[in-house]
């Protein structure tokens, strides 16, 4: 890694190379598990959630890949280096499913068996204290805001 791709990395937590070995990642976890992968658009998504312990504040740290299309959204859970994933849970109007969007940026997508609120990210700085437990990965301003408009518009 050269100097300006470290520097890259510490401003918005992904390199090129990172950037583009972690999208490819996503795209094969996600071909592999879904049929037709290839016709969902892919973004990924990050929540952090906190939690109040009597003498400790406790993060959990959750990444997804969703893919997402007219009719249907589907999640992947994975784990931050994407070596590790969960099978996909899939969202759609047969379902019973509906997606919302905030307006402070959460998105979220529901039915009667799950729920999920989560974050579509444009960049996590590589220093800031969360950024090692999220995938290394940038997406346009473009991308994150195609992936709200869908969410506010549902299923």
């Amino acid at each position: 890694m050269g100097v300006f791709d470290f520097v890259k990395k510490m401003a918005t937590g992904a390199s090129d190379e990172d950037n583009r070995k972690n999208k490819a990642r996503m795209r094969e976890i996600f071909n592999s598990l879904v049929p037709n992968g290839d016709d969902y658009k892919l973004i990924y998504c990050h929540m952090e959630d906190y939690h109040n312990a009597v003498v400790v504040e406790v993060n959990v740290h959750s990444n997804y890949i969703v893919g997402y299309k007219p009719g249907e959204v589907v999640v992947i859970a994975v784990e931050a280096d994407l070596t590790k994933y969960e099978e996909p849970e899939f969202f759609n109007r047969e379902n019973g499913s509906k997606t919302e969007a905030s307006w402070t940026g959460y998105c979220v997508v529901k039915n009667s068996q799950a729920s999920y609120q989560f974050v579509p990210v444009t960049y996590e700085p590589g220093i800031n204290r969360g950024a090692k437990y999220s995938v290394a990965v940038t997406q346009s301003s473009e991308e994150v805001s195609a992936f709200r408009k869908f969410f506010k518009a549902g299923l």
